[in-house]
């Protein structure tokens, strides 16, 4: 079992050696890759807690004296976002706000702070490949480098530039594809928090004899709202 390990380990640091010093980049940002990913995962698991409109007591007239007031006491003892989204636009509609207002604003600050971090997720995961395209260039100058010297060493140097092109790029390819993967998932847990906030909005302000709730267009291509799936 130790000499496994030893040799695991050996094989590993020739790799890393015959990638040369841009293997530590990739692995950083292969590392945020998936460290991001985690924490967006959890994130968004908890947003999805309580988004059904009869758990928070979105489905009947809100109008009546108190029953505005036991609907926020409801939603404030809950986690997710579709709760805080409810808290805090009957909070801006006592400031003198409008319903379809208060919880279109509530419902894209909420939902942007997701929005902006999948951005900047899909921003590292573009950048793997990118890095990964570098080492290939950078190989290849140094091959071309040493078959032009009159060296007796031409085929190690040869092969070493060769060596550093591939696995850059190996590197980079995977750790795009792994964080393509995870990046698609997420936002599938995404669009389904998009539809259910949606849905329980339509709940809200139906209860207070409010129209329909605005498509979210805050991000780029208008609105988010998809037909509801099963999860």
């Amino acid at each position: 079992m130790n000499a496994a390990l030893a040799e695991l380990v050996r094989e590993s640091q020739s790799y890393l050696q015959a990638g040369g010093w841009l293997m530590l980049p990739l692995g950083l940002i292969g590392f945020w890759i998936w460290w991001q990913y985690l924490l967006l995962l959890c994130r968004l698991r908890e947003a999805l807690q309580h988004d059904d409109p009869h758990t928070l007591g979105l489905d009947g007239d809100l109008r009546p004296v108190g029953r505005l007031d036991a609907c926020e006491r409801r939603c404030a003892g809950l986690a997710g976002a579709v709760p805080r989204m409810i808290v805090h636009a009957i909070a801006r509609m006592r400031a003198g706000q409008s319903p379809e207002t208060a919880f279109a604003q509530c419902r894209s600050i909420e939902l942007g702070e997701y929005r902006i971090a999948m951005l900047g997720l899909g921003a590292l995961v573009a950048a793997a490949p990118l890095v990964g395209l570098l080492g290939t260039v950078l190989g290849m100058i140094r091959t071309f480098a040493a078959v032009s010297q009159r060296s007796s060493d031409v085929t190690g140097m040869v092969a070493d530039g060769v060596s550093m092109a591939l696995i850059t790029t190996q590197a980079g390819l995977v750790a795009a594809l792994a964080g393509t993967f995870g990046l698609a998932h997420l936002f599938w847990r995404y669009q389904h928090l998009v539809n259910q906030a949606h849905l329980c909005g339509a709940g809200f302000l139906r209860g207070l004899g409010a129209g329909e709730p605005p498509p979210d267009d805050s991000g780029a291509g208008g609105s988010d709202v998809l037909p509801a799936t099963a999860e």
